[in-house]
């Protein structure tokens, strides 16, 4: 019953069994899967951002995997790149600081390849989402590998973002997940107007 609706006995849609499952899983309203993460990050931005600011740290101006980079991603995806706070610090002021008529998102992506140590700051999902809301714009988080149990060591569960109040959050579903490559996208439908 890939493309067939059994309840209403007419052509479905391919994605609805993913999604129900991805949404079981996270939490999320609504989920969609695509070719990869970077993919993701790219419909997101596009979708909802093309010819608008997209405010991200600077420290989380990654590349991501197969060489992926963040500002590349964005600068395709027709979005403006703004950076906010420093490479080590980075507080929620520097975002609601930065926010204008253009800006669409805060970006906040997860370091998961590399680690600044010492005197750093970066401020927690949770106020952040905060933040986004009463500023008006949209939250997306890119967790990289995707996480989708608490207990692995520095790895965010997609879960705890979702709960975070994130508007979207996209992920890898190949890296430790198993699978085959793809991205995923999970949100929630009416905080990130889609």
């Amino acid at each position: 019953n890939l493309e067939y609706d059994l309840d209403r006995g007419a052509r479905g849609s391919r994605t609805v069994h993913a999604e129900s499952l991805i949404t079981a899983l996270t939490g999320a309203e609504a989920a969609i899967v695509v070719n990869n993460n970077a993919a993701a990050v790219m419909l997101i931005l596009a979708g909802l951002a093309q010819g608008r600011e997209v405010l991200i740290s600077r420290g989380e101006l990654v590349e991501i995997g197969g060489g992926f980079r963040v500002p590349d991603v964005m600068r395709q995806s027709g979005a403006t790149l703004r950076e906010v706070g420093t490479t080590n610090r980075t507080r929620i002021s520097d975002y609601t600081a930065a926010v204008s008529p253009a800006t669409a998102m805060f970006l906040r992506v997860h370091p998961s390849n590399f680690r600044i140590e010492g005197f750093t700051e970066r401020p927690p999902v949770h106020a952040l989402a905060a933040a986004a809301r009463d500023m008006g714009v949209v939250l997306a988080e890119d967790l990289g590998s995707g996480c989708l149990t608490d207990g692995l060591a520095d790895e965010p569960s997609v879960q705890a973002s979702v709960a975070a109040g994130v508007d979207l959050v996209c992920f890898s579903g190949d890296k430790l997940l198993g699978g085959p490559q793809c991205g995923i996208i999970a949100g929630q439908i009416g905080r990130a107007h889609v």
